[in-house]
């Protein structure tokens, strides 16, 4: 009887803080003219005040992420950054990637229940061809035109044939019966744009204000695992308003960038859904740096560094270690392929080899250190498989002696001096260049700086502002540079590693196997085939991906499948917790006053 007696104490007193909260609701609903039925609540977001609720035109990040709910696209990206068919029902790729036949779902409807048709589809397309500014326009830019075939059947045609193609068709579909014929002044207007597609539609807006959305109950994908609850979108006016809203607990659900994630961590207030954002760090060497030209040199390097430090320490273990630029998750990238890992022996090994590779004629050096014409070194990396694929075992005694002898000279790696290794060091010092504003950065060029002076290697960082950085990397004013991008909206690796300034015809050959591949088990192979190359010309050194947050308010149960284009994915299924629970259990009414 006490206990029972308890549990209605402690469900009372949690319910005077829901009728609270909820009397405090709705007194602002009613003051911004909204309404909700008795019982009912709110899950809370906020998104920076727009400039325009058109999905095409939009390019604010924030208002693109509560737009996700409202529309949907033919393909989307789920949680591993894997494609998978959204208003698609079947698709038809041409032999040579140059054409895609769609079906479109028979049951897809806009929120005035008009059926979506392939027409919509086609006018999206127009519209963000007109618009070059639109986030959306670089993902259409390979389609020649979009041909319609009857109401849910289209063929769009390419101008060059490419293996991700599918990828590109990512961008969210508008309704061409609500937006057909108005001018672009009109088309911005939030009144045009309240017709969307997806799992929420939009029940009230207030210019500049607020905006309720309310689930879409004629949505194709619905379960019994979707929610009921309104959600009210709050316009703020910058990143840190959001921030600071989800602190004060006035917003349920927010992106929260990585310098702002120590403000919730340990707060029993919050829960923190961590996923694999698309921000990328590495290691840039400079070509034009003899030194740096020749593979034992890189790899000495590669060796050096302890990139798992790197990540522990610079980067306080918020970012995935990778190899390679593409999401770990993704289906092409390769789990099983060992990196160049921290060994110091192998470093100083292959310093020793330097000292055998740099000292050949003109002709043999051009062919040692460029590595092009020469594939070779994918039948001489025995050394370094067992140093890296076995973690026990530190030092392989079993050198390659095809690898580390030179046949010129008759000498093996192991004859050469500690002396003769610092000859070579005497005059060389590598300028490491990074931006001073990124804290992570400046902290692993320290750690690079301290791993290389272990193995004999000078350094000097040189910690440059915005601009500086830029002129530097544009003059090639480094050695080293440590640097960050953006991984791509579709699952190419190309322009990045192209970016990388390695001059290599088998690379070249790597790269257009690539992306014209015909099929996914042939990205899945050629990236395989790249991913391994890269690795043993020791090209980059690779840091990894930084993760990104989304912070949900303790009160709410669920977790969110995000990824970095919709953070708000799987919302539809997030509910209220304890409170709400122990609600329903008991059967216990709550009203308003």
């Amino acid at each position: 009887m006490k206990k029972v007696v308890k549990l209605v104490s402690i469900l009372l007193a949690l319910m005077v803080f829901v009728v609270g909260c909820s009397a405090d609701t709705e007194k602002k609903s009613e003051e911004k003219n909204t309404s909700k039925q008795d019982g009912s609540q709110y899950i809370n977001l906020t998104m920076i005040k727009p400039t325009t609720i058109n999905p095409i035109l939009n390019n604010d990040k924030s208002v693109s992420y509560v737009l996700n709910l409202v529309y949907d696209s033919l393909f989307e990206f789920d949680e591993n950054y894997n494609l998978q068919p959204k208003l698609v029902d079947s698709y038809n790729i041409s032999s040579n990637n140059k054409s895609i036949d769609i079906t479109l779902k028979e049951n897809i409807k806009w929120h005035n229940g008009q059926s979506l048709t392939a027409s919509d589809v086609k006018y999206t397309y127009d519209l963000i061809k007109k618009n070059t500014d639109s986030s959306y326009y670089s993902l259409v830019s390979n389609i020649s035109k979009i041909s319609v075939n009857g109401s849910k059947n289209l063929t769009i045609t390419f101008k060059d044939g490419y293996a991700f193609s599918l990828e590109t068709l990512i961008f969210p579909i508008v309704s061409k019966d609500k937006l057909d014929n108005l001018k672009s002044d009109k088309l911005k207007l939030a009144s045009n744009n309240l017709i969307g597609n997806g799992a929420y539609k939009i029940k009230t807006y207030e210019d500049r204000n607020y905006m309720l959305l309310e689930l879409n109950k004629d949505y194709y994908d619905l379960d019994k695992n979707n929610n009921k609850k309104e959600v009210y979108v709050k316009m703020v006016p910058d990143n840190e308003s959001q921030t600071e809203m989800v602190l004060s607990l006035d917003s349920d659900v927010s992106r929260v960038t990585l310098g702002s994630i120590s403000k919730f961590v340990d707060n029993d207030n919050f829960v923190i859904n961590k996923y694999q954002g698309r921000n990328y760090d590495y290691v840039l060497f400079n070509y034009d740096n003899e030194y740096l030209k020749n593979l034992d040199i890189r790899k000495a390097i590669s060796f050096a560094v302890d990139r798992n430090s790197i990540i522990k320490d610079a980067y306080s273990n918020r970012a995935k270690l990778t190899n390679f630029p593409l999401n770990s998750t993704s289906v092409y990238y390769d789990n099983e392929l060992k990196p160049l890992s921290y060994n110091t022996e192998n470093a100083n090994n292959y310093l020793k080899k330097a000292v055998l590779s740099l000292s050949k004629t003109d002709d043999n050096k051009e062919k040692d250190t460029t590595d092009d014409k020469d594939n070779t070194d994918e039948e001489k990396t025995e050394a370094d498989d067992k140093a890296t694929n076995n973690k026990e075992n530190t030092s392989d005694k079993k050198d390659d002696k095809k690898d580390l002898k030179d046949s010129k000279k008759g000498r093996y790696f192991k004859d050469v001096t500690n002396s003769e290794v610092r000859a070579l060091l005497k005059d060389v010092t590598f300028k490491i260049i990074v931006n001073k504003n990124n804290s992570e950065r400046v902290k692993a060029a320290t750690i690079i700086s301290n791993n290389l002076e272990a193995i004999g290697i000078k350094t000097e960082i040189k910690d440059l502002e915005d601009d500086e950085m830029t002129k530097a990397l544009d003059k090639k004013d480094y050695d080293l540079a440590l640097i960050g991008c953006e991984l791509p909206a579709v699952s190419d690796a190309t322009y990045i590693i192209k970016q990388l300034g390695y001059d290599d015809k088998q690379l070249d050959k790597y790269l257009n196997a690539l992306q014209n591949a015909n099929s996914e088990d042939e990205i899945k192979s050629t990236y395989k085939t790249l991913q391994k190359y890269v690795k043993e010309k020791a090209i980059f050194i690779s840091f990894g991906i930084l993760d990104d947050y989304v912070v949900l308010n303790g009160r709410l149960d669920g977790e969110l499948t995000c990824n970095d284009f919709n953070v708000y994915r799987g919302i539809n299924t997030i509910n209220l917790g304890y409170v709400s629970y122990l609600r329903d259990k008991y059967d216990i009414k709550t009203t308003t006053p």
